[in-house]
């Protein structure tokens, strides 16, 4: 498991730094939780305070080491964690980058959906100036990615999940609150 989830964050992580996000399949999960809002919701914080996230620990699990060290000769200043359900089936990926290329949120959306979500079908694809989500379904799995540029677009704040779509009654729930919790988040973010 360990090593699926660290191999894929090198994938997400890679395809972050070429400015598109690269999410897993994932199989079915039967979860019985309680509602998002019931959930007990830790904060992830990194060592030197650039990443910082609100999670349901009773649903996710953070997986050991650092993802992101295969990327530390490109990016020094990268942070990275992976977090999974018991089960494996549920993946949330979260992130902060710079951006290397300089590119646009819509110039990073349009390359995003290129190299991971040729198939999908589009629930919901808004762009903003700051920021850019993308959620809908690719097969048996629902995704939702978020971006967010900052530090006057330098800075690009990530955060993936994928889960099966026959599980949408809980993680979807789950998505939406920490939708929630992350935009106070980004108001604090240094740079």
């Amino acid at each position: 498991m360990q090593r699926r989830c660290r191999s894929a964050f090198r994938e997400f992580a890679a395809v972050a730094l070429a400015c598109a996000a690269l999410l897993l399949p994932i199989g079915t999960l039967h979860v019985a939780a309680a509602p998002a809002a019931q959930q007990r919701w830790i904060t992830y914080l990194s060592e030197d305070a650039k990443l910082v996230f609100d999670y349901p620990s009773g649903i996710f699990t953070e997986q050991q080491g650092d993802p992101t060290d295969a990327l530390q000769s490109r990016t020094p200043d990268r942070a990275g964690r992976i977090f999974t359900s018991a089960d494996g089936n549920a993946v949330l990926q979260i992130g902060t980058f710079p951006n290397l290329d300089n590119a646009s949120v819509d110039d990073l959306r349009k390359r995003a959906i290129a190299a991971s979500y040729t198939d999908a079908k589009f629930d919901y694809n808004r762009t903003s100036s700051s920021w850019y989500v993308l959620s809908g379904t690719r097969g048996k799995e629902t995704f939702y990615e978020r971006v967010h540029f900052s530090c006057n677009n330098k800075r690009l704040d990530i955060w993936a999940m994928t889960y099966p779509s026959a599980d949408a009654d809980l993680y979807d729930g789950i998505v939406e609150e920490m939708a929630r919790r992350f935009r106070p988040i980004l108001a604090n973010v240094r740079c």
